[in-house]
């Protein structure tokens, strides 16, 4: 990937100056640094093929039904189908703004509106109490296991189906065949297919709190299947809450303030399909960091060269006050270097000007011995993500 380097190597970012505590004499900045995915995909991945495979996109006669206010109602839109679509483009949005992988193909979606899932495979001998008998299931096996029981269970259609599609004991919903064609037409080396969506939803008032709120549930399913070794890698189910809360003084002020039930479903498609990217790639995020700033004559230029980012010149300003004859300005001085040393990407040297710093005041003066800890602990976490990130990134 063109911006593997810059993912790693600039992985600090100023992004504004922030608000001033002039109680402490302290001010904090925004900046943006990259996180590790909670999912870890193995290097040799970096050509992605993505496809909407959606099963569960005929109205569904469970997910149509839905509550309003303690009255059970039925919908005529099939919302979640249009939200699954939702969900789908807004995730390829979020890969694509990260960057991570080196191409991402969008394969045609199949259409499974006349089409019903079938498991024919005979899983008794999998199940046998007897050990002489009993035969293990391979993790292919167990991932069409796990993926056809979910898709079976939550794709009940409210209109008869015509067609089927019978699993394939190794694959599930796709054949060797489809799998290999996608890798040759697409020179993709890992199939994400998102295999099911669904949404449920309800709209609630409590009367003793006077609380509306609206909630949403989002059912997801990928597969994951490695094109280079042919093999099903993974069945992953989902579920995804999302929640809006209004003090409300009546049912009908509950029902002005909160959303509206489409925009409500169509909404957290898309914060579910953001945290579902960002689950499986290393990402931004902003964060705040506080740092010393000070009246003092020879410091005053700090703040400007944080503002243009010039680290190693106010690097420079605060360096040349560790001889000052005044422990606090050494202390906070010796601080402020950390952040610059995070800033220019070297963690190690960072924590070391922190812990300088409290040593150099103390525990007695608590609010810098606890400020010091605070970002002796940013550091500890930051350098433990560096490691998992060096692993995503192949390094």
């Amino acid at each position: 990937m063109k911006n593997r380097a810059v993912f790693l190597l600039g992985v600090l970012t100023l992004f504004v100056l922030a608000s001033c505590n002039t109680l402490y004499n302290t001010k904090t900045i925004d900046i943006e640094i990259v996180e590790p995915s909670t999912m870890t995909i193995a290097p040799k991945f970096r050509n992605i093929a993505v496809q909407y495979n959606n099963v569960n996109c005929s109205p569904n006669k469970y997910l149509n039904q839905y509550e309003e206010f303690g009255t059970q109602k039925t919908e005529n839109e099939n919302s979640d189908s249009i939200a699954s679509h939702i969900f789908f483009h807004h995730f390829i949005t979020e890969l694509n703004k990260q960057a991570f992988f080196d191409t991402l193909i969008i394969i045609n979606e199949r259409n499974y509106s006349t089409t019903r899932v079938v498991d024919k495979i005979d899983y008794e001998p999998y199940f046998r109490e007897d050990s002489t008998t009993h035969i293990s299931m391979t993790p292919e096996q167990i991932n069409v296991f796990n993926s056809g029981y979910f898709l079976q269970a939550n794709s009940s259609s409210v209109h008869p189906k015509s067609d089927s599609l019978i699993l394939h004991p190794q694959f599930g919903l796709y054949t060797p065949g489809q799998l290999q064609d996608i890798h040759e037409n697409t020179g993709a080396d890992l199939l994400l297919s998102l295999d099911y969506f669904g949404a449920s939803d309800g709209r609630y008032y409590h009367r003793q709190l006077e609380l509306g709120s609206k909630q949403v549930i989002n059912w997801t399913q990928w597969s994951f299947y490695d094109l280079i070794d042919m093999k099903y890698l993974l069945a992953y189910s989902k579920l995804d809450t999302v929640k809006w809360m209004e003090y409300s003084p009546g049912i009908k002020n509950a029902d002005d303030v909160l959303p509206p039930r489409t925009d409500a479903i169509y909404n957290a498609a898309e914060i579910s399909a953001e945290n579902f990217a960002i689950s499986i790639v290393p990402h931004w995020v902003q964060v705040q960091r506080m740092y010393y700033s000070s009246g003092h004559v020879e410091l005053q230029q700090a703040d400007e060269l944080i503002q243009n980012a010039q680290w190693l010149d106010v690097a420079e300003l605060w360096r040349k006050q560790l001889e000052n004859e005044n422990q606090k300005i050494v202390a906070k001085c010796m601080y402020n270097l950390g952040l610059a040393c995070e800033m220019e990407g070297d963690l190690e040297t960072a924590m070391g000007w922190v812990v300088k710093s409290y040593h150099t005041l103390g525990p007695k003066n608590e609010l810098h011995a606890e400020n010091c800890m605070q970002y002796i602990r940013l550091l500890s976490t930051r350098q433990a993500d560096m490691k998992l990130l060096e692993l995503q990134f192949g390094r």
